[in-house]
């Protein structure tokens, strides 16, 4: 999910500022605009511009289609939008409008963050263990106290170990065997439905990936792998229960089952194995999504088996990272809190994605074809409940038990 930031002009008479914006890289022909005393932002995917003006404006906020807007106006011809945005005070000259910056923040605000970040001892986050703080417009959101998706929202402030704790805690906190039970007795077939899909990666033909747009320097060879175990379980578990058509929803899907993407906890801490990655997706995909199906577990695994020893399983799996940012873009369309997903999801595809997309890049085919073996590894039930003191055995025998007598309903 990459936002480009476009060319602008901006322009006032007495009434309103006028913001002309260059839609030219505009994937959508739907804009939404928000303005609110001096914040001013204009989301048309993936072109966002926000802007911090000198004095206040009238509140505005409108999601409809570029030709339609009451407030603004599209050229066509030069594929131009110029939102047109009214001044709280008649009159009132904005000083300044021809050096502004695309920034959500007043530099003053800017600075204070900035020092902000000097003085504290930042944890490092990210696939590459960033101690970049975190951006503007993300660290004003986080203020505002709307996160979404996220369990861990400032990763600098809390140490790695810390955030590996909390996953637990909250993998604990999240655990419900009634309905751990309604899937394992799948009494509609919801979870045999799901689990016979085949997963579109698998099947259909996938175009050659182009260069990724990360250009830093490659992330450790055991972290990305263990990152990537997440991903692939994540994102093939939700084409399963989706039946290959992803939805607004897919997304919080996705990264709610990806430890490392949702606690910013490290892909393989010191002193775990890639076995204790596939523990950590068994038990998010037992206490977050619908379908808590042990069963679905293990036939995600047979799928990524079968898709890594693909003579072309690196394209597909780079594909796999171009469908999860269409996916990302969707998320935000469904939800109220638009640009706070959005916010979210680029931090989760900066810190995460990008840089496994460049690590995929640069892998051969023998290092992707390597991994096969990771998915051969058999899950045990007891390891997997624990901690936690999820007796999934005993449930289940409750279960049948409880079957045989007439029984159902675990919710």
């Amino acid at each position: 999910m990459q936002l480009v930031t476009p060319s602008f002009h901006v322009e006032q008479d007495a009434s309103f500022v006028h913001v002309s914006i260059s839609c030219v890289d505009a994937k959508v022909a739907e804009v939404r605009i928000v303005a609110e005393e001096r914040t001013f932002g204009c989301f048309v995917d993936p072109v966002y511009l926000p802007l911090n003006l000198p004095c206040a404006v009238e509140s505005m906020s409108e999601t409809c289609a570029l030709t339609s807007s009451p407030h603004g106006t599209y050229d066509p011809k030069t594929q131009t939008f110029t939102v047109h945005i009214k001044k709280r005070v008649h009159g009132e000259h904005f000083p300044g409008l021809e050096a502004l910056r695309p920034q959500i923040l007043s530099d003053n605000e800017m600075a204070q963050l900035e020092e902000a970040s000097r003085q504290q001892g930042e944890h490092p986050y990210g696939l590459m263990s960033s101690h970049v703080p975190l951006s503007h417009a993300y660290a004003a959101m986080m203020r505002n106290g709307r996160v979404p998706i996220l369990d861990i929202v400032d990763p600098t402030v809390v140490p790695l170990a810390e955030r590996s704790m909390r996953a637990e805690e909250l993998e604990i906190q999240k655990w419900d065997e009634g309905m751990y039970l309604d899937s394992y007795v799948d009494v509609d077939g919801d979870v045999a439905a799901a689990m016979h899909v085949v997963p579109a990666l698998l099947r259909k033909d996938v175009p050659q990936g182009t260069q990724p747009a990360w250009a830093g320097p490659l992330p450790p060879t055991e972290q990305a792998q263990a990152c990537l175990v997440q991903v692939v379980f994540a994102y093939l578990y939700e084409m399963h229960v989706s039946s290959n058509e992803a939805s607004t929803e897919s997304a919080w899907t996705i990264c709610k089952l990806c430890r490392s993407l949702t606690c910013f906890s490290e892909p393989l801490p010191p002193g775990t194995d890639v076995q204790d990655v596939l523990r950590w997706s068994f038990r998010r995909a037992l206490t977050y999504p619908l379908y808590r199906s042990w069963a679905l577990c293990e036939r995600i695994c047979s799928d990524a088996h079968e898709l890594f020893n693909l003579p072309d399983a690196k394209a597909r799996i780079l594909h796999m990272l171009r469908d999860m940012d269409a996916i990302f873009a969707l998320a935000p369309t469904g939800t109220g809190l638009a640009e706070p997903m959005e916010l979210a999801l680029q931090l989760v595809w900066d810190a995460w994605l990008a840089p496994l997309e460049s690590w995929i890049h640069a892998a051969s085919d023998d290092d992707i074809k390597a991994m096969a073996s990771i998915w051969n590894a058999r899950m045990s039930k007891d390891a997997v409940g624990t901690p936690g003191e999820w007796d999934l055995e005993a449930w289940e025998a409750a279960a049948r038990e409880a079957q045989e007598h007439g029984e159902g309903g675990f919710v």
